[in-house]
């Protein structure tokens, strides 16, 4: 059994991402993966069993990376407002500061190909959230919708607008991530 390296893990995973959110996941084979991260194909499969185990893999790490920076700097002891606020704001700086992430997240947050078990796990990561969410509809702050609603409304206006700025559309500044809260806690409050 080979030794496994936490240093080609990586890179093999920064090349899959790289390599996907560019060509696409049809026009991504293993052998170009393993060439961008300078390692020989076999090797790719000492980490990962197939290209799906790959992409549900880098589906998994993108959420874990995603939902850590989101949840940066929360406690479930702030208020209501501030705390979604300060996950709003952490969103879009995660969204500016890692746009190949962001692509990727995007690209397959609805995919047939990542697995029940993956979208458990990686909603799972955003627990905090979900709890902030009920914990605000007990409280008579937001609207008692729906899980999958709240964060459609959610995610949605910020993964667009993120898009729209890393296109060249707009410049997603301060003002306008304010702006877009706002509205969105508009959307989502009583």
């Amino acid at each position: 059994m080979r030794h496994k390296d936490n240093s080609k893990r990586e890179a093999i995973a920064k090349a899959a991402i790289n390599l996907i959110t560019t060509n696409g996941l049809a026009d991504t084979s293993m052998s170009k993966i393993a060439k961008a991260a300078n390692v020989s194909p076999a090797t790719i499969y000492v980490y990962f069993e197939n290209k799906e185990d790959l992409l549900n893999q880098l589906y998994l790490m993108v959420k874990r990376k995603s939902s850590k920076a989101m949840l940066a700097g929360y406690d479930n002891s702030l208020p209501v407002k501030e705390g979604f606020k300060l996950i709003w704001e952490n969103a879009c700086r995660y969204m500016l500061a890692n746009p190949t992430a962001f692509a990727f997240h995007e690209q397959f947050a609805n995919s047939p190909l990542v697995n029940r078990v993956s979208r458990e796990e990686g909603s799972a990561y955003y627990q905090a959230l979900a709890d902030l969410f009920e914990r605000g509809k007990r409280e008579g702050i937001f609207k008692d919708i729906q899980p999958s609603l709240f964060a459609a409304f959610l995610y949605a206006p910020a993964m667009m607008l993120g898009k729209q700025h890393h296109n060249g559309e707009l410049v997603l500044d301060r003002e306008l991530q304010d702006m877009a809260f706002e509205i969105t806690w508009d959307a989502l409050t009583i």
